[in-house]
């Protein structure tokens, strides 16, 4: 039998061909690059503004609860409180009607009241000797101790407002509660101011829990925890009735960038009628794609025109005291 010894005809490829394979494969390789990337920068900023949208959804049900109970079962004047600034995000403080029991009560003047400082308390920290419960000796709210009972209204962290029943035209004095001691029933306050002139006569003091929203290192922090992060204002207006006609008229608001900026103190308490708070949560980083994101100003806070490419959301409650006329919009 005979073999044919046959060589097969085998070719490389050449150099040429080899440079203009690579080349081609570069392209598609960029091309896959540029779609994966441009794929994850979407998805990156799509999931942090879920998460911003997220954090303001949680963020808003809880503040809108508690602005709708600001003022419950205590005087007009002690339903909020605040600390007002243009360059950097207010505080706010608004009566906490958890606190409160109202089973069988027909007032709505709830205060604990102390008289251990005379007519009037400083900026500043102060110790106050005062019923730990605002209805009855026993009727507590909160465990402050973690034994299991419930022994105060009021909580370290926690918001205090104090009012002058007697004279509410010396406004409103707020700050935090640093300490509670259930032994002697005194707390410990670091106010941000303290009340207008000392009247002499019919002085009333009364301090009442409240709830204090602050925002510190990018979170909002509610009562010294925090909610969320990302937040990165937080602004507030406060209606005042100055000529008692129940008309919200021009230059009656304040904090609101168009009348006078808020002073707890300035203002008499009993015209109090109306709180305004607005929010705003900010994605963790930019968005390379959204070059005109910018601080979004609210009521009195100054504007800012530097852009930085943070996508952001705002949310604004209005509710007038005593839980009417609530009116919410979102952005």
């Amino acid at each position: 039998m005979a073999f044919s010894d046959r060589r097969s005809d085998q070719r490389g490829f050449t150099l040429l061909e080899l440079m203009v394979s690579l080349g081609i494969l570069g392209v598609v390789l960029t091309y896959v690059f540029q779609t994966f990337t441009s794929y994850h920068r979407s998805n990156e900023v799509t999931t942090q503004v879920t998460e911003s949208q997220q954090s303001s959804r949680s963020i808003a049900g809880l503040l809108d609860f508690d602005i709708r109970h600001a003022g419950f079962m205590v005087p007009v004047g002690g339903g909020f409180c605040g600390v007002d600034s243009t360059t950097a995000p207010d505080i706010v403080y608004l009566s906490d009607s958890s606190a409160i029991n109202p089973i069988g009560l027909g007032t709505n003047e709830l205060g604990a009241a102390f008289n251990n400082t005379g007519t009037n308390v400083s900026s500043g920290s102060n110790v106050l000797d005062v019923s730990l419960s605002l209805e009855s000796p026993d009727n507590f709210a909160y465990d402050t101790n973690g034994d299991g009972t419930t022994d105060s209204d009021f909580r370290v962290n926690a918001g205090v407002i104090i009012l002058d029943r007697g004279n509410p035209q010396r406004g409103t004095a707020c700050g935090t509660v640093t300490a509670v001691n259930l032994g002697s029933s005194q707390i410990t306050v670091i106010l941000s101011d303290a009340l207008a002139a000392t009247p002499t006569t019919g002085v009333d003091l009364i301090a009442i829990p409240a709830h204090e929203y602050r925002i510190a290192n990018g979170a909002l922090l509610r009562d010294g925890m925090a909610l969320a992060m990302g937040v990165e204002d937080l602004q507030a207006a406060y209606f005042f009735d100055d000529n008692d006609n129940n008309l919200v008229d021009a230059g009656e608001y304040r904090g609101d960038g168009v009348g006078a900026n808020y002073d707890a103190n300035a203002l008499n308490a009993e015209d109090a009628r109306e709180i305004r708070i607005t929010f705003v949560t900010r994605t963790r980083n930019e968005d390379a794609q959204f070059p005109g994101g910018r601080l979004q100003t609210a009521e009195n806070r100054a504007t800012n025109t530097v852009l930085d490419g943070f996508r952001r959301r705002v949310h604004t409650s209005t509710v007038q005291l005593r839980n009417f006329l609530i009116r919410e919009s979102s952005s």
